[in-house]
């Protein structure tokens, strides 16, 4: 019988040969002084470089690699890390550590006290922003904040788009087995599905910086997300959301 595991964490990776070992020499760190058991998957979308070499390395402690051969985007990598985790609860973040890993405690007290979901808050009270956004990031979160709010009914949210959410295996399963959005509107849909199949949400306030070197470009991905997020209330009212 396999050993009943605590805690998944779920990193989405694309091309980040820069950064991965550091980050999870880091995450291992803080989880070999933990008492519960835990494992690491990082789910490779497609990588060019030395992504899912560095993280074979880690093999033997306690991190597994999901790798998909052709990139699918974010939420698609999330789909496949998250199916594939074991844990009782499992969390995902960004390979960049914008979110400090204390935070996994905090999320495991909520998850333990009954919440379905918890999701990281930047815009919550409690919350704190060590490096900002450049301002018309940050306006185009607003934005999209707001139109999610809209399109999906989900009203409560104020934070829909930082990476680090947690979820309990029976919500994640749920979810994720459903999810369909692969790119820019994933965490709209994880959300909307959440609060549609009636898991309770919690929004915790965290500690956040931006990665200066983050490669996103708004340019070519307004209209995506537009897209995306009308693809959500279109495949809830096809029904595309009942299968599973």
């Amino acid at each position: 019988m396999p050993t009943k595991i605590k805690l998944s964490i779920v990193l989405p990776a694309y091309n980040e040969e820069k950064i991965i070992e550091n980050t999870l020499n880091e995450i291992l760190r803080y989880l070999n002084n933990k008492k519960y058991s835990w494992e690491v998957v990082v789910a490779d979308d497609g990588s060019k470089d030395k992504t899912s070499q560095i993280v074979k390395k880690f093999s033997d402690r306690g991190v597994r690699l999901v790798r998909l051969l052709k990139n699918k985007g974010k939420g698609g990598a999330l789909r496949e890390g998250m199916l594939k985790a074991r844990g009782e609860y499992v969390i995902f973040m960004d390979a960049d550590l914008s979110v400090p890993l204390e935070n996994l405690d905090i999320f495991l007290k909520k998850l333990d006290a009954g919440s379905d979901v918890v999701i990281a808050s930047r815009r919550i009270k409690g919350a704190v922003i060590l490096v900002h956004q450049p301002f018309i990031r940050e306006a185009m979160g607003r934005v999209f904040t707001l139109l999610t709010r809209f399109l999906t009914s989900v009203h409560e949210v104020v934070d829909f788009t930082c990476g680090f959410k947690g979820f309990s295996n029976i919500a994640a399963k749920k979810i994720f087995t459903n999810s369909q959005i692969n790119r820019w509107a994933y965490d709209a849909e994880i959300i909307f599905l959440a609060k549609k199949y009636g898991f309770s949400i919690n929004q915790s306030p965290i500690t956040w910086k931006n990665r200066e070197d983050s490669r996103v470009r708004l340019k070519s991905i307004v209209l995506e997300t537009f897209r995306d997020l009308l693809k959500v209330r279109i495949n809830d009212l096809q029904g595309k959301y009942e299968n599973n």
